[in-house]
């Protein structure tokens, strides 16, 4: 719990989506993120761009499976 506190300070969160330019949900961190990130469009999807964006559902368990099995055939080269 007190890794998530941590990582959840504004300044915290902010430091990780400028060194990985990965964006976060956590508001207070916007003031610290630089403004080159922040105008990225690729990180941080404004209006038109949000609009288009699909959210993906959990896979029902069976098929969870079947993508599992079928990627470890695929990594064992069989």
């Amino acid at each position: 719990m007190r890794w998530i506190n941590y990582i959840l300070q504004p300044k915290v969160s902010a430091a990780i989506t400028n060194q990985v330019y990965y964006p976060n949900a956590n508001a207070a961190a916007r003031a610290y993120v630089k403004p080159a990130i922040l105008d990225n469009e690729a990180v941080y999807p404004r209006g038109e761009k949000m609009k288009s964006l699909t959210l993906s559902l959990p896979l029902p368990a069976e098929i969870l499976r079947l993508q599992n099995r079928l990627w470890t055939q695929l990594k064992a080269g069989r």
